[in-house]
């Protein structure tokens, strides 16, 4: 009798237990499709940094994720960060949004950083982190986050009021292909090296061309603002081969410049 009664304890210990890792298990597949960037531990609660694909200079979605001392996902908390690039002879910053205070269904933060410089000789990135719980506020650092190099990253720079405005924009093509393909435009006004408020006034016009066929594309869907200085449209490529993407930016009918974008696939 003892020994079945050690057996009946020992079961539905083990059946308590196997739902605590179940727990575990399903928390821990949210972020199994993801990349973590880095994590850090304050006052026994760990903060994970995540991100949809590897870092890169260009537009790229964040996730936060923080456990509390219990092994609890936290679920409601005011966060702020703040990206800098760390360089012998100067800091930057770069455009990011902030996560807010209520995470998604899945219990993470979501936000986007714009890179707009890749992490290696010439510096690193660190993240820094603030927050504001109900009852305390803490300051969590993500360092040596690795940001490849793209050529995505360009600037528009005009005359403003006589004054030289510097823009940053980043092209986001998820791929090349013969087709109608979407696309994320950002644009951002370089105001210092730690400012860039989102630019969400301008039209934009594209043009795709292929310079050694002498033809262009029909069916592009010029980009529109969708707010945080984003702008979503649609190129089409009729071929593969070496392509340019003119982007013409105006305001109230006057043209502030173009950049151009090349492709090969």
């Amino acid at each position: 009798m003892r020994f079945r009664g050690y057996l009946t304890v020992l079961s539905i210990l083990t059946i308590f237990n196997g739902c605590n890792l179940s727990d575990d298990s399903e928390s821990n597949d949210i972020v199994n499709d993801l990349i973590m960037a880095g994590t850090d531990i304050q006052s026994n609660y760990t903060m994970d940094m995540y991100s949809e694909e590897a870092l890169k200079v260009g537009l790229n979605k964040i996730f936060f994720r923080i456990i509390d001392p219990d092994g609890d996902l936290v679920s409601n908390a005011n966060i702020t960060h703040k990206p800098i690039m760390y360089m012998e002879d100067k800091n930057h910053s770069c455009p990011c949004t902030d996560p807010g205070s209520n995470a998604n269904s899945e219990k993470l933060f979501e936000c986007e950083i714009v890179f707009i410089m890749a992490s290696g000789i010439m510096g690193y990135w660190d993240d820094t982190i603030a927050v504001d719980f109900d009852n305390e506020k803490l300051k969590f650092a993500i360092h040596d986050i690795q940001v490849a190099e793209t050529n995505m990253k360009k600037n528009l720079v005009f005359d403003d009021d006589g004054t030289q405005a510097i823009y940053l924009v980043t092209l986001n093509l998820a791929q090349t292909e013969v087709g109608l393909n979407d696309f994320i435009l950002t644009v951002h006004r370089k105001e210092s090296m730690m400012s860039f408020p989102a630019v969400n006034d301008l039209q934009i016009s594209i043009n795709p061309q292929m310079p050694d066929m002498g033809h262009g594309s029909e069916g592009n869907v010029n980009p529109v603002n969708t707010g945080n200085g984003k702008y979503d449209g649609k190129v089409a490529f009729n071929m593969t081969g070496y392509w340019t993407i003119d982007f013409l930016f105006s305001r109230n009918n006057l043209v502030l410049g173009t950049i151009t974008y090349e492709f090969n696939f």
